[in-house]
C-alpha cells in the first residue's frame, strides 16, 4: 500500500469503530464494493483524498499536506433517529482521531483542526441518506523520487 493507503484505512478504521446509539453497542459499516439497493445497510463510511498539495521544501524533503474526506451517512427516514444517530458519531470520531494523532504513525501528524460540514441530505446510489463530511487535514513528510 502508499503513504495514502495506509492514513486512509487507519481513518477508515476508527471510522468503523465509532458507536450511533445511545447505549454504545452498534457500530458503522463499510461503504460496500457495490450499489446498494436499500437503505438497510445505514449507516456507512467511505474515506478517500479530499484535496491537498505537494510542497518541495528542498532537494531532499517533501511535504504532502492532504486533506482526508470521511463521508458517514445515515438513514433520514425517522429524522429524530437519525440526528441522534449524527450526534453520537461526530464527537465520537473526532475524539477518537485526537486520540491518535499520528494514525498510529501513518503520518507525521493530524493537522487540527478536523472539522464537518453540517448533516445534509444525499443520494448514495438511488438511496437518500443524511450525510456528514468530516474533513481531515494531515501531514506526511517524505522524499522526492525519480
Amino acid at each position: 500500500m502508499s503513504l495514502i493507503d495506509d492514513a486512509i484505512v487507519k481513518i477508515q478504521t476508527h471510522a468503523l469503530l465509532v458507536t450511533y446509539d445511545d447505549a454504545g453497542k452498534n457500530t458503522i459499516r463499510s461503504a460496500p464494493n457495490y450499489p446498494v439497493e436499500s437503505a438497510s445497510v445505514l449507516p456507512l463510511a467511505i474515506t478517500y483524498i479530499g484535496d491537498g498539495e505537494c510542497l518541495r521544501d528542498n532537494s531532499t524533503d517533501v511535504r504532502l499536506l492532504y486533506t482526508i474526506f470521511t463521508d458517514i451517512h445515515v438513514d433520514p427516514k425517522i429524522m429524530k433517529s437519525a440526528f441522534s444517530q449524527i450526534n453520537n458519531i461526530i464527537p465520537d470520531l473526532e475524539r477518537r482521531l485526537a486520540g491518535d494523532p499520528t494514525l498510529t504513525e501513518t503520518v507525521d501528524t493530524i493537522r487540527f483542526p478536523i472539522t464537518h460540514d453540517e448533516p445534509s441530505g444525499a443520494l448514495w446510489n438511488d438511496i437518500t441518506t443524511l450525510m456528514v463530511r468530516f474533513r481531515i487535514p494531515i501531514k506526511i513528510k517524505t522524499t522526492p523520487t525519480n
